[in-house]
C-alpha cells in the first residue's frame, strides 16, 4: 500500500470518527470490499483512542450478495472488519438483505448523515450498475458480468461469485448529507475521469454524485 492511500484511508476515518464525535446519533452508510478495509482499520484505532461511544450511531450497509454462504456476505464483512471492534450494538447495524423497505427505515432514523463510497471499473456506486436511473431506491439487481469478474479472487470457485445482490439506490444514496468517495489505484484513474468531468451520464453511475453538493473524492490518481 502507498503511503498516500494510507493517508486517505487515515483521513477517510478522521472524518467519519469526527461526523460521530459532532453528532453521537449519526447515520452511516458503509460500504465493503479490498478499498475500505485500511480505512476500517483507523476506525477502530481511533474510535479506541479517542474512547468513541457508537451506541447511538446506525450503520447502513450499501450493498450484499443474495444466494451466497453467509462468510461471504457482506454483513459478516463488516462484523469482521468494523461492528466488532467498536461495541456497537447488532440492532444498529443494518443491511439491505435483512430489511423489506431499506429506504423507509433510513428515514425513520434521521436519513443517511455521512455516506463512504467506493467506486467499480465500471463506474458502479454500491451496486448499482450502468444504467441504473437516478430515480432508484434499494432495489435487488443482477451483477454486471464486469463486476462479478473483479469479484472472483475473493471466491474458492468462479461458479461461487454471485449473480444477484441488493443495494440502496441511486436516490438513496444521493439523500446522505454527505458523500466521501475512496478511489484508489490507477485502474481507477480513467472511470474518475469519466465519471466526474462531463456531467452525469447513466451509463456511468458515480457520474450522478456530480448532483450532489457535499462530495469529498479521495483518492491516490494523480
Amino acid at each position: 500500500m502507498t503511503d498516500k492511500r494510507e493517508a486517505l484511508s487515515e483521513l477517510a476515518a478522521q472524518k467519519l470518527v469526527e461526523q460521530i464525535r459532532k453528532k453521537p446519533n449519526s447515520n452511516l452508510g458503509l460500504p465493503t470490499g479490498r478499498t475500505p478495509v485500511t480505512m476500517y482499520r483507523h476506525i477502530v484505532r481511533l474510535s479506541r483512542e479517542f474512547g468513541l461511544d457508537w451506541s447511538e450511531v446506525h450503520c447502513f450497509a450499501l450493498d450484499d450478495y443474495l444466494e451466497t454462504l453467509e462468510e461471504y456476505s457482506f454483513q459478516k464483512y463488516l462484523e469482521k472488519n468494523l461492528y466488532q471492534h467498536i461495541g456497537i450494538s447488532a440492532a444498529n447495524t443494518h443491511n439491505p438483505r435483512f430489511n423489506d423497505d431499506y429506504d423507509q427505515l433510513i428515514e425513520k432514523h434521521g436519513g443517511l448523515d455521512l455516506t463512504v463510497l467506493g467506486i467499480g471499473a465500471n463506474g458502479h456506486i454500491a451496486f448499482n450498475e450502468p444504467g441504473t436511473p437516478e430515480a432508484s431506491y434499494t432495489q435487488c439487481i443482477w451483477l454486471d458480468e464486469s463486476s462479478r469478474n473483479s469479484l472472483k479472487g475473493g471466491f474458492p470457485e468462479d461458479s461461487d461469485v454471485p449473480t444477484k445482490a441488493v443495494t440502496m439506490g441511486i436516490s438513496t444514496i444521493l439523500s446522505s448529507k454527505s458523500i466521501i468517495m475512496l478511489a484508489f489505484g490507477e485502474e481507477k484513474k480513467e472511470i474518475l475521469k469519466r465519471a466526474f468531468d462531463n456531467g452525469v451520464d447513466p451509463t456511468i453511475p458515480a457520474s450522478f454524485l456530480v448532483l450532489h453538493k457535499n462530495v469529498s473524492i479521495l483518492t491516490d490518481c494523480d
